[in-house]
């Protein structure tokens, strides 16, 4: 990555619109963009005007238009990047931003690479690397808590906590390292080593509290995969219909009618759910069931919920028997006891005696009946599994490179703990220092190029 060139990409998502944005930054993106654009207004006093519409042309070099545009010029360093910054309005279609941008190109500057902008944003000191993942983590909100949660860390909430936590470790260190530089005017039997160890506990649990709520701020975030599992014609394909509002699997009288894994998205108290209908678990000898049979045992193992489907209008079987031992250890677990509009013989005490404490919802997906209710019971059993505390309580710890690092600085703080008076005062520092370092690589302050680049490269060309 050359960082003086001057970048550009398509910012707006591909396809048919209203607008489509072009964005340069760099040095040279007014001078570039200058050359192709032809606007009456150019020779006004004081053109161009920062963050003024200039209504114009975008012209090739055989003065031919290739589109009508709007641009605004935004000069450094008061810019996303920190650099002069050009925004190109132009009609959204393929052909028309492509066009524009290669003349763009061929004008003098290069396709910005993935998060390139975002990252020259960090590099320029606008933004740390907590809140450059925020920037990604909005981007790719799939609730309205998501988006939340990535609002505050756009605000620089983690940054401060991150930077509250290091700063006390500075101030810890600052006068065991002046007794290893002065050790003549360090008084050891004087030293308050019980106050040492209660500041070092009182940041463990500083640290610890900046993780709570962290698994389901995650979950919010990349979403909750829950998969219906049950034997043949129990329902489960009626259910997740119902359950998505649209005719999404096919339903049918004939047991076995799915034989591969279905899938739908829909959104249960601000939790995004990826909804996995499964085939029917039973034994078989076709080839094509036992391998939607092997696909739905493997979606039962990686779900985080699992709602079991039991026929109410038959009687309990060895089939059901083995749908009942499906669940693991760990899973969150709805119980659903469906065709509740045909006569009674499978009777809901009976579930509820073999699973005590879990939610047993009766149900009738063909007439939408207890749907409400089965999805009010999904939402309760994530909040058990989650926490119950609400976003704008909880940390914004998203990632699992942020709990990493926050967990290893723990470590280190607790080895700091169980150093003092048993181990010198040098062991003691040193577990802080590693501990302060690990905390800056969350706000990019210790990071490496190598997880710079890996962080970037997630996001898509033109943020």
């Amino acid at each position: 990555m050359r960082e003086n060139d001057t970048i550009v990409a398509i910012s707006t998502p591909l396809g048919e619109g209203g607008i489509g944005i072009v964005r340069l930054s760099g040095p040279d993106a007014f001078k570039i963009v200058d050359r192709i654009f032809a606007c009456p207004r150019k020779k006004e006093p004081g053109y161009p005007k920062p963050r003024h519409l200039y209504f114009g042309h975008i012209k090739d070099f055989q003065d031919n238009i290739i589109d009508e545009v709007l641009v605004s010029f935004m000069p450094a360093p008061k810019t996303y990047t920190r650099e002069d910054i050009v925004e190109v309005n132009c009609h959204s279609g393929i052909f028309a931003l492509r066009s524009v941008q290669n003349m763009i190109f061929e004008t003098g500057a290069r396709t910005a690479e993935p998060g390139e902008f975002t990252k020259r944003a960090f590099l320029n000191g606008r933004i740390d690397l907590s809140q450059a993942e925020a920037v990604l983590n909005m981007i790719r909100a799939r609730s309205e808590e998501a988006v939340k949660i990535a609002a505050r860390g756009l605000q620089g909430e983690l940054m401060n906590n991150v930077e509250t936590a290091r700063d006390k470790i500075i101030s810890l260190r600052a006068p065991l390292e002046a007794s290893f530089d002065y050790p003549d005017e360090f008084d050891e039997a004087e030293y308050d080593y019980s106050e040492l160890k209660q500041q070092l506990r009182e940041l463990k649990g500083f640290l610890n509290k900046m993780l709570s709520g962290a698994e389901k701020n995650r979950a919010y975030q990349e979403g909750v995969s829950v998969a219906i599992i049950g034997k043949p014609n129990v329902g489960k394909s009626s259910l997740l219909n119902a359950m998505l509002q649209q005719q999404r699997a096919i339903v049918h009288e004939v047991p076995g009618t799915t034989r591969d894994i279905l899938e739908g998205y829909m959104n249960l108290g601000g939790y995004p759910i990826r909804l996995v209908d499964t085939a029917g678990i039973q034994g078989t000898c076709d080839p094509v069931e036992k391998q939607g049979i092997l696909l739905s045992r493997s979606a039962a193992e990686k779900a985080r919920l699992v709602i079991l489907v039991f026929d109410g209008s038959a009687d309990w079987t060895n089939a059901d028997e083995e749908i009942a031992a499906m669940r693991k250890e760990g899973q969150g677990l709805v119980v659903v006891v469906n065709k509740t509009d045909l006569k009674k013989k499978l009777k809901p005490d009976t579930l509820k005696s073999r699973y005590p404490g879990v939610k047993v919802v009766e149900t009738s997906a063909v007439h939408g009946a207890g749907i409400d209710d089965l999805e009010e019971a999904v939402t309760a059993e994530l909040d058990h599994i989650f926490g119950e505390e609400w976003v704008s309580e909880s940390p914004v710890v998203v990632s699992i490179r942020h709990e990493e690092a926050i967990g290893e600085a723990i470590e280190n703080i607790d080895r700091a703990i169980q150093a003092v008076k048993e181990q010198p005062l040098e062991i003691v520092s040193l577990e802080m220092q590693y501990a302060w370092y690990k905390l800056g690589e969350i706000t990019g302050d210790t990071v490496n190029e190598d997880l710079l680049d890996k962080i970037f490269n997630e996001f898509c060309l033109g943020k």
